[in-house]
């Protein structure tokens, strides 16, 4: 077996997402960021890093590896050690659980190495692969489009897989690939990335009513311009600043205002400073993309500030930008269940990527 480094430089792997290289380590920081490539070796393994989340039961980080076309993983694992090897593919392993023959497996097979919590809680640095001697990687094609999300912890995947009023928030039950991002960045054939935080806002964290005044530990006009500001904190470096080109997208989703609506409040000295935050994010988009075309979206856990997002975006197209669009969703519906902490259930995702992507389509000329 021999070792293969994963570097920015390294042209046998692709990776997506906002990806963060430190020290021969590469990390994987944001919801569903991942390395992806051709392999046609029987067996490949990789070395993962973590960090002290793992010490906290429901706070670790979660990986997984998907093979091929395979909608639901081959592999879902906790990062339970600070340095482990795991096995990533046996390819004898993955026939069986197929229910076919390993010589009846194509020679070389796709395989993504994702993340599945989010960036908040335990990190995820693969150091190296570990190859076969003789076997070859290749990286995967890049899709026809890409998107990029921002947003919060409807956009992670929050609490998907969990129930209300029986689970509370916990890094296994998180799953972005059931949300409606991903489900709209399949329909729609699109490479992603997302840039998502549990309990985030534009100028305030989630707060409980009996607090007056906004939480602003982590806020997105403090992450947005990085790769990995929070993975850089905990590794003592300087941010590194996300170069736009590494990633251009044909649409950018802002799926904000869930959180700051719990300080807002329909307070209208409070909506003129979350607008205010709004446009400069929108401004930092266009520094970045230029004339993309920008959705703005809100609607399913929360409604007041619906009406102030959709004002700021016929403002800005009024004033000449015909490039940005504002897309309501329903609320969601308990007939269509209630996941983790009042957090749209799985239901409610697809019910969103449907009307996303049907918006998308329009964009697209499709």
């Amino acid at each position: 077996m021999r070792k293969e480094i994963i570097t920015r430089e390294n042209k046998n792997i692709r990776p997506l997402g906002r990806i963060l290289y430190y020290d021969g380590i590469c990390y994987l920081g944001y919801s569903a960021s991942e390395i992806g490539f051709f392999y046609n070796g029987d067996r490949i393994a990789a070395d993962i890093v973590t960090d002290d989340w793992r010490k906290e039961e429901g706070r670790e980080g979660w990986a997984g590896v998907f093979i091929g076309e395979d909608k639901e993983p081959f592999r879902r694992f906790p990062l339970k050690e600070e340095e482990k090897e795991y096995e990533i593919f046996d390819r004898a392993a993955y026939a069986a659980a197929k229910g076919v023959t390993k010589d009846s497996l194509p020679k070389e097979l796709a395989i993504r190495i994702v993340k599945y919590s989010e960036v908040a809680f335990g990190a995820m640095g693969i150091r190296y692969l570990l190859v076969e001697d003789g076997a070859e990687l290749r990286p995967l094609p890049e899709k026809k489009r890409k998107l990029e999300f921002i947003g919060d912890s409807i956009t992670c995947g929050y609490g998907i897989e969990g129930v209300w009023n029986v689970d509370v928030f916990n890094t296994p039950q998180e799953n972005p690939f059931k949300n409606y991002a991903l489900r709209t960045a399949r329909a729609l054939d699109a490479d992603y990335q997302l840039v998502s935080w549990s309990g985030i806002g534009l100028i305030t964290d989630w707060i409980p009513p009996e607090r007056d005044t906004p939480d602003e530990t982590v806020l997105i006009p403090q992450l947005y311009p990085y790769t990995a500001y929070t993975v850089s904190e905990r590794l003592g470096i300087k941010p590194e600043e996300w170069e736009p080109s590494r990633f251009l997208p044909d649409l950018v989703i802002i799926h904000l205002g869930t959180n700051d609506d719990s300080y807002t409040r329909q307070n209208a000295a409070r909506e003129a400073v979350f607008l205010k935050a709004y446009r400069r994010l929108y401004q930092k988009v266009r520094e970045n993309y230029g004339d993309v075309e920008i959705v703005c979206c809100l609607g399913i856990m929360v409604r007041t500030l619906c009406p102030v997002i959709a004002g700021m975006v016929e403002e800005l197209r009024a004033a000449g930008d015909v490039h940005i669009h504002y897309l309501e969703f329903e609320g969601q519906r308990k007939e269509d269940g209630i996941a983790a902490d009042w957090h749209p259930s799985e239901i409610t995702h697809r019910k969103a990527a449907e009307k996303l992507t049907e918006f998308c389509r329009g964009l697209l000329g499709e």
